[in-house]
């Protein structure tokens, strides 16, 4: 009896360390853009996006959907280049993220808005690190990044 509760009692903690601990997804090998990566995504995931530079659709207005994941660079933002090629936001921060929400490791370049938050508009509260802002233009305000909401306080 005591063999058995054990053995159930491992299986239960394997499992739950699997579900608790995310999975590692991959962009490109995985999903070919950051918004297909981010759209499979489930809380806990880390989303590990190669060196490159990356523009279009599915790699510029990126919605993260509230998902308390990390989206990250592999190797920093000297090495990956989200580029909106003046016609759009990186990133559109509006579905209640909080500080379990994580983006690490880009540089966000050309990044454009005919309102607020050329490289990135944000109405939450997620964790931005380690990230570099290039000549991203709005018309209003916010050229690298706006913030606006009574409930956004994010980490930059």
């Amino acid at each position: 009896m005591r063999t058995s509760i054990f053995l159930w009692f491992c299986v239960l903690s394997v499992c739950l360390n699997a579900v608790c601990l995310g999975a590692d997804i991959h962009v490109p090998d995985d999903y070919s853009t950051i918004q297909e990566a981010v759209d499979a995504a489930v809380a806990g995931d880390t989303i590990l996006v190669a060196d490159g530079t990356y523009t279009g659709t599915g790699n510029v207005g990126i919605e993260l959907r509230g998902k308390p994941i990390t989206l990250q660079s592999v190797n920093g933002p000297d090495n990956c280049i989200i580029d909106c090629d003046h016609s759009a936001q990186a990133f559109y921060i509006h579905e209640g993220e909080t500080a379990s929400t994580v983006i690490q490791g880009f540089t966000i370049a050309n990044g454009y808005s005919a309102g607020d938050g050329g490289g990135c508009f944000i109405e939450s509260s997620p964790r931005i690190v380690n990230c570099c802002f290039k000549n991203c233009q709005a018309s209003s305000t916010g050229g690298g990044i706006h913030f606006t909401g009574n409930m956004t306080s994010p980490s930059i």
